[in-house]
């Protein structure tokens, strides 16, 4: 195949269609030819256990029919002979012996790298008697469980969350290196001898275009190019007489019944006139469409659907037979008596058309609750400290963590006070600590409280008008809406298509839209935009987009006029780079409402620009607007407002967070993006250079981006020798504006093969044939501007490369080099999720209500920020709030036992997650994440979570404290019940239980017991 989404793609639709084969999918090498960096872990991974099964199969004489589905690029790499294949990787099988330190140097000495955390293919993590592992042949990680010498479970878990998802029997660990390629290697034909070979004409072209591309590498690095590829004389002599002529489409689709009035009833005429012609007919799809649409067909049709598994089965079928097959496509087809409905036909864009679409990425989005040592932290009552780590209690046997403060100040806070202990979120290089005696932050702290009290006064008064005002209800004619849908050529992303089913929901719903989408870059929030703007210009209403830049707002202008186009709705645009007769003409048409659409600048918000039925305003890349731009624009319409942001500044987040605007998150990338390869090293002309003729050869573009203007002329010149034949277009601020704007739309265009621009590239620029990119200097751009650059590239069907170059003659800060290696590390889709909320928590939210962006989350972090913020609101709605935690003298405590989660900072992290849950069920749910992660809980465990039950109960009863020792358990309630529970004798304000019970653990099960006797105070407080 061409490449390897449409590999993927055809191997899937092949193990459904055709379950009696083996269908194997074997991907080329992801690193560049003749490069010394390695290909990736998941990349090797796959090839290397494809090549294994290929191996395995020729040994046993198999003779099931096999397909192995490759790509051009793959089948111009040469391969080691097929027996160097014949290593088989190490398997787990429940109930058999292991070793697990054996097992993990064992895997270590394969390629796998320890990690503390496994959430990427190659990584694996020992911890006692429980081994986590990504293999790199697999979807997801395995978690190993040893007791006494033997496996007791294997458990596949969610890379993000880290919580169990399935158990599985048996399981091979496939290797993360490939065995060395010695002499000239063999084709990947001599891997299947007997194989038929069949290439289609686009993966022809990729194979040539990658040999011509090796060549040139070869030429400048001989040592390394020359032996990794089949020539053309190899690989013609390889296929002999075995090819096949490439496949052609025979079959016509049928109707797409979705865009018509009647969906279902244009369906069933369709599938009568079939089933009566003696055809049969199958219904394509989901496992979970085929659910939704089985009933419905059978009751339409008053036919009996039957499920079958494979395509056969659907040719040896009866005459005028209706079936269903679960085999997710994006349209039907008709061949050979025969009929094939997709369920998109039927559903358009609420079809699921691939139930392997991409897994969500790690949604941690503005998780900012994670405390580690060395963080920066607020305890309410002291200040700002640092976190120095843990340090035993000795008269319990708990755990405090450990602070430091200014002077050499150092304080210990028990574990069960962790919940009074708040992230900062600054380096502690940019931070004043405070004095341990807390006088200059009680001080701070006392306006704070006033402060934020006031603006949660304003947010209510706020949050009440919007409640009351209505809005023009949008719901255009679904056929119109379906066939608008029809034109995205991609697969909704789960996430994506719940943000459009919302969006959809809000504009039908008669009152404001308010929503907030925030998606990574290149996550598909334009597509969401574009959705909503159909929705009400095909109710008849005007829509204005706003987005920062005149390149972003020109490139957004051609979105939407190529998309609505076909709709017959006129889209037009505004920004200073509008001449004056059509700046004339777009102002008269949107005040008689002739222009239904207008993309622009702040420009379409501008004094003199009037509109005659605005509905909805978009805000494209909201954090790059002003508050009083974002006023304005907000107020230009009937109320129906969406801005969309990968990275929304703290105000726009806290909005969002406390309920003035809906919020969608698109946390899973498209199905078509891979990660962006990302890798850190010196400028060397030789590696650019095969790079960016690699790019050109699959068809891409390239940038290439400098820090400052000044830097653009010498590396023009080191394009100009390491790659004459290619392209260079340039861009930078101190062109004149139309320059800029021609410049890099025309880039974007396809025109051009390398962009060499600084980072104003980094604003929203989509070019999708883009797919390279190198950041000259690259020590000179911080954390979220690298990332913001490295999502313009791999935003389309394939793997982006990302090399950050550093000065060969200059020396980098070690602190430096690790936020570029951070980078590097964070190459997973949705990091930006993880880099980005660095920047986010250190700026400030600033008043919600104003222009001030520093605010006092920048005194006190947006940790407690947030928390005082929610409790001023419930208080000015008239909630009765107080914050308040029992005293417990227990006599003993708990702690996370060090042999049991051996990283302090997991320790701190969890203690603090500990502390703040306030209700069972959150208990029980930490619990049961514990023992899933890091195996059985040992005692201390369980005796601090013993602990933090009776915490939770006492909160509940209100009991402010209790005394428990052999002799008796004494509580005192804030409030005496009425009547007194049986067996407690009231004294002194306090309840007595005169029982002696000498076992500890007996006596914190008797006060659990004594505590669910207690009626729940009619006012809950808060915790």
């Amino acid at each position: 195949m061409a490449d390897e989404v449409r590999a993927i793609a055809l191997a899937r639709a092949l193990s459904i269609a055709a379950p009696e084969a083996e269908v194997i999918f074997c991907p080329g090498s992801d690193a560049l030819p003749g490069e010394a960096a390695p290909a990736s872990p998941a990349n090797v991974g796959q090839r290397v256990a494809a090549l294994h099964r290929l191996y395995r199969r020729a040994q046993a004489g198999e003779d099931r029919p096999v397909a192995c589905i490759t790509t051009g690029e793959a089948l111009a790499r040469a391969y080691p002979e097929p027996s160097a294949f014949s290593a088989a990787p190490p398997v787990v099988e429940r109930g058999a012996a292991v070793d697990l330190e054996q097992l993990f140097g064992e895997l270590t000495g394969i390629g796998y790298v320890a990690d503390e955390r496994v959430d990427e293919p190659g990584e694996v993590a020992l911890r006692g008697q429980v081994l986590d592992i990504f293999p790199a042949d697999s979807l997801e990680p395995l978690r190993i469980e040893a007791v006494e010498g033997r496996i007791d479970s294997l458990r596949c878990f969610d890379p993000g969350d880290q919580r169990t998802i399935g158990t599985i029997e048996r399981r091979e660990l496939g290797r993360v290196s490939e065995p060395e390629l010695s002499g000239k290697g063999v084709t990947l034909a001599d891997h299947l001898p007997d194989a038929r070979i069949c290439v289609e004409p686009a993966a022809e072209e990729r194979r040539t275009r990658f040999l011509a591309l090796a060549a040139d590498a070869a030429r400048r690095r001989p040592k390394r190019a020359s032996a990794d590829t089949v020539s053309e004389a190899r690989w013609s002599k390889a296929v002999g007489d075995r090819a096949l002529p490439p496949v052609e489409r025979h079959a016509e689709p049928p109707p797409r019944f979705v865009e018509g009035k009647a969906p279902l009833r244009a369906f069933a005429k369709a599938a009568r006139e079939a089933l009566e012609a003696g055809e049969r007919l199958v219904l394509l799809g989901s496992a979970r469409d085929l659910r939704f649409l089985r009933r419905r067909v059978a009751r339409t049709l008053k036919l009996t659907v039957t499920d079958v598994d494979s395509w056969q089965a659907v040719r040896d079928a009866d005459a005028g037979s209706l079936l269903a097959l679960p085999l997710a496509a994006d349209r039907g087809f008709r061949c050979a008596g025969i009929l094939a409905v997709a369920a998109a036909d039927l559903l358009g864009s609420r079809a699921e058309r691939d139930d392997h679409a991409t897994a969500a990425t790690d949604t941690a989005l503005f998780d900012f609750g994670e405390i580690r040592v060395g963080d920066v932290v607020v305890h309410e009552d002291h200040g700002l400290a640092i976190v120095a780590g843990l340090e035993a209690l000795a008269e319990t046997g708990g755990d405090a963590i450990a602070l430091s403060y200014a002077d050499g100040g150092h304080r210990l806070v028990p574990v069960a006070e962790a919940d009074r202990i708040w992230r900062y979120g600054a380096d502690a290089e940019g931070v004043t600590l405070d004095r341990l005696d807390g006088a200059s932050w009680q001080k701070r702290r006392g306006a704070i409280d006033a402060a934020v009290a006031e603006s949660a006064r304003a947010l209510t008064e706020l949050a009440e008008a919007r409640a009351s005002r209505t809005a023009p209800a949008l719901e255009p004619d679904p056929a119109a809406y379906e066939r608008f849908a029809a034109g995205f050529p991609y697969t909704e992303t789960p996430d994506q298509a719940r943000a459009i089913a919302a969006v959809r929901t809000d504009l039908a719903s008669g009152r404001p839209m308010d929503r907030l989408v925030i998606g990574d870059v290149g996550y598909g929030k334009t597509e969401v935009a574009l959705r909503a703007a159909a929705l009400a210009a095909l109710a008849g209403h005007q829509v204005a987009i706003a987005a920062p830049t005149t390149v972003l707002a020109r490139q957004h202008l051609l979105s939407f006029t190529e998309r609505l186009e076909e709709s017959g709705i006129a889209v037009a645009g505004l920004s200073r780079l509008t001449g004056a007769a059509e700046r004339k003409r777009v102002k008269a048409g949107l005040a008689d409402g002739s222009i239904r659409v207008v993309v622009g600048t702040g420009a379409v918000g501008a004094k003199g620009v009037s509109y005659a039925d605005l509905a909805l305003v978009i805000i494209d890349e909201e954090q790059r607007f002003g508050a009083a731009d974002k006023a304005r624009l907000r107020d230009l319409g009937a109320g129906h407002v969406l801005t969309l942001s990968a990275t929304p500044i703290p105000r726009t987040l806290q909005t969002a967070l406390i309920g003035l605007q809906q919020l969608s998150v698109i946390a899973t990338p498209p199905a078509r993006r891979q990660p962006i390869r990302t890798s850190v090293g010196a400028f060397d002309p030789a590696t650019l250079r095969t790079a960016l003729l690699r790019e050109r050869s699959r068809g891409g573009q390239s940038f290439v981006v400098v820090p400052r203007i000044e830097d653009m002329a010498g590396l023009a010149d080191k394009l100009a020798r390491a790659v004459p034949e290619l392209e260079v277009v340039q861009a930078h601020g101190k062109m004149p504006a139309a320059a800029i704007d021609e410049a890099m739309v025309r880039f974007a265009a396809g025109d051009g093969d390398v962009l060499l621009a600084t980072n104003i590239i980094e604003a929203g620029l989509d070019v999708p044939r883009a797919n390279t990119m190198a950041i000259w200097r690259a020590d000179r751009f911080g954390l979220s501007q690298l990332h913001q650059l490295r999502g313009r590239v791999g935003r389309g069907a394939r793997r982006g490369q990302v090399l950050l170059l550093t000065d060969p003659d200059a020396t980098i800060a070690p602190r430096t080099l690790k936020r570029l290696k951070t980078l590097e590390a964070f190459d997973r889709l949705g990091a930006g999720f993880a880099i980005s909320a660095r920047d986010l928590d250190m700026r400030g939210a600033g008043d919600l209500l104003g222009e001030t962006q520093a605010g006092h989350m920048k005194l006190i972090g947006i940790d407690l920020y947030q928390h005082l913020l929610e409790s001023a609101l419930r208080t000015a709605r008239g909630e009765t709030v107080e914050r308040w935690s029992p005293e417990l003298n227990l006599g003993l405590d708990g702690r996370l036992a060090e042999e049991w989660m051996p990283e302090q900072e997991l320790r701190v992290t969890n203690y603090a997650r500990l502390a703040r849950v306030e209700d069972m069920a959150g208990l029980d749910a930490l619990a049961d994440e514990w023992e899933d992660r890091f195996g059985e809980l040992p005692e201390p465990v369980r005796l601090l979570l013993a602990v933090a039950r009776i915490r939770v109960a006492a909160r509940g009863a209100g009991i402010a404290r209790i005394d428990a020792g052999p002799a008796a358990i004494a509580l005192t309630p804030r409030q005496m019940p009425d009547p007194v529970p049986d067996g407690l004798v009231e004294k002194n304000g306090r309840l007595l239980l005169p029982e002696r019970i000498d076992d500890p653990h007996d006596r914190l099960d008797r006060i659990e017991a004594l505590l669910d006797t207690f009626p729940t105070p009619a006012t809950k407080d808060a915790s």
